[in-house]
């Protein structure tokens, strides 16, 4: 998986190629290079949202996700008791 920071030479190097040869370009290239440079842009945005994720989940995700699992264990166990309740 590529990196923020990869991308974001990527798109750099990108912008200034069709900075620089962007009136010299066929329509049919400039078209294809502002498609490539969209996607880039994209996928960055993507990458740095996964980031933040990741960042957010090792500071407090964790234990945030353990009360929930606690909660779902006794209603498990309630549930598994009543049929033997009713078998009984």
């Amino acid at each position: 998986m590529v990196t923020a920071g990869q991308l974001k030479t990527k798109i750099d190097t990108l912008r200034k190629k069709l900075e620089e040869k962007g009136p010299s370009l066929s329509a049919a290239t400039r078209r294809l290079k502002t498609k490539r440079l969209k996607r880039l842009q994209r996928a960055r945005r993507v990458a740095l949202a996964m980031d933040k994720k990741r960042a957010d989940e090792k500071k407090g995700g964790k234990t945030a996700a353990s009360p929930p699992a606690a909660e779902e264990k006794p209603v498990a166990a309630g549930s598994g008791a009543a049929p033997q309740e009713a078998g009984a």
